[in-house]
């Protein structure tokens, strides 16, 4: 149980070590509140996301935050160490070792889920800094317009067209 707590002690203080692979300077965090995702963006947060919720740890790897991915990794590992080691001690049909493997999966679910939050937060943070870096990105969308202006009667005739949006 010490390598459990060890464990999570190290995944609490992984943000220091992102921090400390220059990820992003906590001083000029990003505000991540009105973030949609560009054409323009490097990381798919869900793409990201769904990567480290099947292993944990591949996410952050496919981002290039190899100090997180690590610790991530070294999570899934120790806790599956810790949850084979409890399968197979003779005891292990005994209800306190039943007990046991079960506070370890639920453990090892929380892992997962929190590896896929991380990878998505992780993917806004370095999508906002390229965003930052290469200010001069331009994106062009085409929409559909249907240009009625009254909408409580008929118009046989109403225009259609493109619109063109440019965001920089």
């Amino acid at each position: 149980m010490r390598f459990v707590l060890v464990s999570i002690i190290l995944l609490l203080i992984s943000k220091r070590i992102a921090f400390g692979q220059d990820t992003i300077n906590i001083k000029s965090k990003p505000d991540l509140h009105g973030y949609h995702y560009q054409d323009g963006d490097p990381y798919r947060p869900g793409v990201m996301g769904f990567a480290s919720f099947v292993l944990p740890g591949l996410g952050q790897m496919l981002e290039g935050e190899t100090g997180r991915a690590t610790l991530f990794l070294g999570g899934l590992v120790g806790l599956n160490i810790i949850r084979y080691s409890f399968i197979t001690r003779p005891e292990s049909g005994s209800l306190h070792n039943v007990n046991n493997i079960s506070k370890v999966r639920y453990i090892l679910l929380g892992l997962h889920i929190w590896a896929l939050f991380d990878a998505v937060h992780m993917a806004k943070v370095n999508n906002m800094k390229f965003r930052n870096q290469n200010p001069g990105s331009v994106s062009l969308n085409l929409a559909p317009y249907f240009g009625s202006d009254d909408y409580n009667t008929y118009i046989n005739d109403m225009p259609v067209g493109l619109t063109i949006l440019v965001y920089f």
